[in-house]
């Protein structure tokens, strides 16, 4: 995995939210409610009006099984990225990468969190050097 790679788990975990929102939206019966405005009696009355969705599965089937194939792909992905910190034999490198990247922490977090004397800019610049380590060519 490159450091790009890691830099959109974040962003891949606020996707996996979003889509499990999404997916308790698409499917069931909600009840909605909405305002419309009534200008039956010649002036602008309010009102409210409430019900429940129906769900055509036909147009809902298969938007619920596009946003399952996303979702099972980003979990896939996030995976793939928890056995990849797991197989790093360095335990500070792990631990930085877990705490940025797994859990979304600022650098200055980062350093915090490590119980060292550290700052954010050197916990950044350590995990640069891990990966130019592992990839010249980064």
């Amino acid at each position: 995995m490159t450091l790009k790679d890691f830099e959109q788990l974040v962003y891949m975990k606020s996707e996996i939210a979003m889509l499990t929102r999404r997916l308790e939206k698409t499917k069931g019966d909600k009840f909605v409610g909405d305002y419309a405005k009534d200008y039956s009696s010649g002036y602008e009355r309010i009102i409210t009006i409430q019900g429940y969705t129906i769900t055509d599965t036909k147009k809902t089937g298969g938007i619920y099984a596009l946003l399952e194939i996303r979702k099972h792909e980003l979990e896939k992905q996030l995976l793939m990225a928890e056995q990849y910190i797991a197989s790093i034999p360095d335990s500070k490198i792990r631990t930085i990468l877990t705490l940025r990247f797994i859990e979304g922490q600022e650098w200055d977090e980062v350093a915090y969190n490590m119980y060292k004397k550290m700052t954010g800019d050197s916990a950044r610049k350590c995990i640069s050097r891990f990966f130019e380590k592992i990839n010249p060519d980064f």
